[in-house]
Order: structure tokens, then sequence, then C-alpha cells
């Protein structure tokens, strides 16, 4: 999982340098683009929520990028480091 999480804030820190971002502002901005993937994966959800029919492959696809969305969200939106002052 590591290596998935290292992976994203490398490519969206690459981002972030292209649009002159400040380093100081790179993680808080990793934890609102996460938080963001969340709801993009819920709201991902909701067509085949409103419509009745919808195909095999669709519904796949949809599934999978709901998967992925909530799945990467978050990791990148909760950091997993633990206090040192509960050492």
């Amino acid at each position: 999982m590591s290596g998935i999480k290292r992976t994203a804030e490398q490519f969206i820190h690459g981002l972030l340098r292209a649009r002159n971002v400040p380093e100081s502002q790179w993680p808080g901005r990793v934890k609102k683009i996460g938080r963001g993937m969340i709801l993009a994966g819920v709201a991902v959800v909701i067509p085949g929520v409103l419509v009745d029919n919808i195909s095999l492959p669709v519904t796949i696809v949809m599934q999978v990028c709901y998967a992925s969305l909530i799945g990467l969200g978050a990791l990148l939106a909760f950091d997993d480091k633990k206090s040192k002052s509960r050492s």
C-alpha cells in the first residue's frame, strides 16, 4: 500500500510543482485531493442508483472507479503516522 500511496503522492507533487504551488502547502493539498477523491468515488455510484437498466460493462467500470477512488482517497486523506506523545 505504501508504494501506491508514494506513487500517487509523487504524481500529485508533480502537478503541484507544475502549477507553482509552494512546497509548504503540498501536504495539505494532498490531503484535500484525497478527500476530493472520496467524494468523487461516491459521485460515481449515483448514476447507478438513478438509472434502472445499466449494462454490465458500465456497471463493472463504475464499480472499479468507485473502489479505486475510495481506496486511493482514503490512503491520501488520512495520515497513518502515529503521534510521538502516546509512546
